[in-house]
């Protein structure tokens, strides 16, 4: 590997990778997720987990602001942004990371309730992981999470939304339909027990199928606004859903049981 290569930011290397396997190796997922912690300033039992999008770093959601607007707005949850990059996703691991590293740690940490905010990639991360650990999750902060490609967005869409589609028989591996699926079963049959917030801008490559899931949710969760799938539109979004969401966010509520997925990522 030659120097100029070296100096290739990891964004550019997790696009490689979404063309080549031959790039999965250079995303080292041996070792636990790398942490960035930030205190509320109060004594808190609330937390809130950042998951980067793909080409993102955990850095960037300090650097854009958000951890400040939670401060702005009198949120004292602690916070977290978590490094988990394209290759823990790639590899198959990333539930079983969350699980371990952030989730079981900020339990004997003394947090009672975990939110889990994703951006993107981190968005499908944050969903997928709740669908498999619905009690572990108290909420989901959402901003353009990838929700699968065009076939199954539009299979969905021409089937006239969640609520009419019927995924049919799913097969073993199909992560996405497994949770499509269980957005339908949870979110349009009234099941739900987790809260969703979803931000989105009207011209993201992601906004059909945001659309969808915005469908299933109660119309104070749902933020868009022109935009595409950028940091600039993320920051005006989260601005309002950090308003909007402040009252949940501060509420003494712990996480309910609901009806996981079947199958894991993880295995």
């Amino acid at each position: 590997m030659n120097y100029r290569f070296r100096k290739l930011k990891r964004g550019t290397l997790a696009r490689l990778a979404l063309l080549s396997s031959r790039f999965d190796r250079m995303f080292k997922t041996g070792a636990p997720l790398l942490l960035m912690a930030y205190s509320g300033g109060a004594s808190s039992r609330n937390l809130i987990v950042f998951l980067p999008g793909i080409g993102d770093l955990a850095e960037d959601f300090e650097r854009s602001g958000f951890i400040a607007d939670l401060r702005h707005h009198g949120i004292t949850a602690d916070a977290v942004a978590v490094d988990a990059h394209y290759g823990y996703y790639s590899s198959r691991i990333i539930h079983a990371r969350i699980a371990e590293d952030v989730v079981a740690s900020a339990h004997e940490a003394g947090y009672e309730r975990i939110w889990l905010a994703g951006i993107s990639l981190g968005g499908l991360g944050a969903l997928s992981f709740t669908a498999l650990h619905p009690a572990q999750i108290s909420g989901l902060l959402l901003l353009a999470p990838y929700l699968g490609n065009g076939k199954l967005v539009n299979e969905i869409a021409a089937a006239g939304g969640v609520e009419q589609w019927e995924p049919g028989h799913i097969q073993e591996g199909d992560y996405l339909c497994s949770l499509w699926s269980w957005l339908k079963r949870d979110y349009a049959e009234g099941q739900a027990r987790v809260p969703i917030y979803l931000g989105y801008g009207r011209s993201d490559a992601f906004a059909r199928a945001n659309a969808l899931l915005a469908t299933l949710l109660p119309s104070t969760h749902v933020y868009s606004r022109p935009g595409g799938h950028d940091w600039r539109t993320w920051k005006k979004l989260w601005r309002e859903m950090v308003a909007g969401s402040k009252e949940s966010l501060d509420a003494a509520h712990s996480p309910k049981s609901s009806s996981p997925v079947s199958g894991n990522m993880a295995s």
